[in-house]
């Protein structure tokens, strides 16, 4: 019966840390079931979530020194349950877009506003980009959403809309 971990790394960004860290894994017969991965500044970061035999997680879980010294990311191993056996109520994909001249505090005034309606975020990202002639900041936030059942999809994007009007956002929510 295969187990499930979640691996994170850190460290300086460098060609070849994906290629590396994936032969890590695969010589241990550790499988990737889902990752996200990016470089965030001079830093690469990535979190995995794997699934394999208990044996081949503990070889894992020992050798996590060997590469870190072979890749100069840090790494971190958490044991967690397989994606089927999720606690929580499914709630219904939705996906938010938001844009705006950059400034802080965007990313917390929607996640307040979802996190008082109980929406949970599946996953986010978001950046700051030049604009093309003026050169000025824009941000952008991308996420997936699971919207409890009880909750009003129109009421959310009421409120949705009226934190975009206070903020100067432009926001897209919908079914996803």
């Amino acid at each position: 019966m295969n187990r499930y971990v979640v691996l994170t790394g850190v460290g300086p960004d460098r060609p070849g840390l994906v290629d590396e860290v994936t032969a890590f894994l695969a010589e241990r017969e550790i499988n990737i079931e889902e990752s996200r991965m990016a470089v965030l500044g001079g830093e690469f970061a990535m979190i995995l979530l794997a699934s394999g035999p208990e044996p081949a997680l503990t070889d894992l879980r020992q050798n996590l020194g060997q590469i870190t010294r072979a890749t100069g990311l840090e790494f971190s191993l958490k044991t967690t349950r397989p994606p089927s056996e999720r606690t929580g109520s499914p709630g219904l994909p939705y996906r938010l877009l938001a844009q705006s001249l950059d400034h802080p505090g965007i990313v917390h005034e929607i996640t307040r506003l979802l996190h008082a309606r109980n929406v949970n975020i599946e996953s986010m990202e978001t950046h700051v980009r030049s604009a093309p002639v003026s050169g000025t900041p824009v941000f952008a936030l991308e996420a997936q959403l699971s919207v409890p059942a009880e909750t009003k999809a129109t009421r959310l994007r009421v409120e949705l809309e009226e934190l975009a009007d206070q903020f100067n956002l432009d926001i897209v929510f919908e079914p996803a």
